[in-house]
């Protein structure tokens, strides 16, 4: 039985391969269709993945721009909550060694300016309790200054952002920072409320312009009455 079935497979298998009508392949047209419908499929997809590398390359720059203004607004954050003797105002006095100063939430505008004692002795001071920093912002620019015994002569100036972030908007509120008074007490702390506004500067012209905006609040953590 098993040879005769063997036998039948082996002129089935011989008759088809002679017989042409048994014999088929894929026709030019064929072809040509199934070429044009990988090209578009690989052009797609390439499409979409040089269009996911410019969406990703966009992000990264701009996240390092904002990683930037979060390092320079860190580093302002820790200045305030170890300082002490704030002044808040919109100009820099001509004379550092000023009084206390509130710019509460009430009046709408906040100050520009922020004064107050450092947490460690500035380089050149032989006096700390007189020495001063000054936050500001100027030509889109963050700066800090540095007054050794609060003398304008001492300054010393450190630019605190980069050039691929341009600052708008620099507000400053200011409460509790009065000093204690018998007749008036005075037992808040000072708070100090930091609002940053401003836009990024792609290196690229490729690259888009995003805005940004950034609040935060300090407590003093050096007891200041």
């Amino acid at each position: 039985m098993t040879i005769i079935m063997v036998t039948f497979f082996n002129s089935c298998i011989r008759k088809c391969v002679h017989n042409k009508k048994y014999v088929r392949g894929f026709t030019l047209v064929e072809l040509l269709v199934s070429l044009a419908l990988f090209t578009s499929v690989i052009t797609i997809a390439v499409g979409a993945l040089f269009s996911a590398q410019a969406v990703n390359a966009r992000l990264e720059q701009t996240q390092v721009i904002l990683d930037g203004v979060n390092l320079a607004m860190g580093m302002i954050t820790h200045d305030i909550q170890y300082g002490s003797v704030f002044y808040c105002d919109t100009l820099i006095p001509s004379s550092l060694l000023i009084s206390r100063k509130n710019c509460a939430y009430g009046n709408g505008t906040g100050g520009t300016v922020l004064i107050f004692k450092p947490v460690i002795k500035l380089d050149g001071s032989n006096d700390y309790s007189l020495d001063r920093v000054a936050y500001y912002l100027l030509g889109g620019v963050l700066y800090k200054d540095e007054y050794a015994e609060g003398k304008v002569g001492n300054k010393r100036t450190y630019q605190i952002t980069a050039q691929d972030a341009r600052i708008e908007s620099l507000t400053f509120f200011v409460t509790g920072s009065n000093s204690f008074q018998a007749s008036t007490p005075d037992f808040n702390q000072p708070l100090v409320t930091m609002v940053v506004s401003g836009r990024t500067i792609p290196s690229r012209q490729t690259m888009s312009v995003e805005q940004f905006s950034l609040e935060t609040s300090i407590s003093s953590r050096r007891f200041d009455n």
